[in-house]
């Protein structure tokens, strides 16, 4: 089987690639890293030059079983025309260029790192980001309305902050941010990029052979309690 990973050298993205590996998976990641036999280089930001990516992804380990994003805009310049670049229309133009490379049967899944801010708002992402991750939500009902008429599945997955390895020194380092987290989830603890990799990883496979355009919270169910009962929580410390 054959996983293309984008976005998959580095947090959330490394994790998953690993998972994938672990479960004897072939896995060709792309990201703007410098091309291996298994990594495609390539600047999401420029459009322009993904058309060839499906094809070149194909070469090594053939069609593919399963189509992963976890890209970020990490650019330097407009922040708006560069997550709009990178998180919709290189979603959607992958997407798109990819469905004619999937193996015509088996299990098929494409999964979109979405993100709490969809539909909330917070004051640490900008404008741009917001309205990319609301967008890719509307894809990701889209697609699998579209694709799934071909056997492909679409969904999406919704982690809050959670510690990825790049991180994991950072967050453990800061007593009060731990008992921050453990005060807020109801499971006591920070999320993990392991926690969104599983759930990925289910996603993509056979177990999860009816679940079709949905966006699946990982957040320890944080989302599940009134923002009242949260303040009160707070109010006795």
């Amino acid at each position: 089987m054959h996983a293309v990973v984008i976005g998959g050298t580095r947090g959330l993205g490394r994790v998953v690639t690993n998972k994938f590996l672990s479960r004897g998976i072939n896995v060709t990641t792309v990201s703007r890293g410098a091309p291996t036999s298994d990594h495609v280089s390539v600047d999401l930001e420029d459009t322009e030059k993904l058309y060839d990516v499906p094809m070149v992804a194909c070469r090594g380990y053939g069609p593919i079983s399963y189509l992963v994003f976890c890209q970020r805009y990490r650019g330097l310049g407009d922040a708006w025309d560069g997550e709009i670049n990178v998180g919709l229309s290189a979603t959607r133009q992958l997407i798109e260029g990819f469905a004619d490379h999937f193996v015509p049967s088996g299990d098929r899944s494409i999964v979109v790192v979405g993100s709490v801010y969809a539909d909330k708002v917070g004051s640490s992402q900008p404008v741009g980001y917001h309205v990319v991750k609301a967008g890719q939500n509307a894809m990701v009902r889209y697609y699998a309305y579209t694709l799934g008429r071909q056997g492909i599945r679409v969904n999406s997955v919704t982690p809050m902050t959670f510690q990825k390895p790049e991180t994991r020194a950072y967050f453990e380092a800061d007593e009060r941010l731990g008992s921050f987290y453990e005060q807020l989830v109801p499971m006591r603890r920070m999320g993990t990029a392991d926690d969104s990799a599983n759930a990925i990883s289910f996603l993509c496979s056979e177990q999860a052979s009816f679940i079709n355009g949905q966006s699946i919270l990982i957040d320890g169910g944080v989302s599940a309690i009134w923002p009242e009962e949260t303040a009160k929580t707070f109010s006795k410390r």
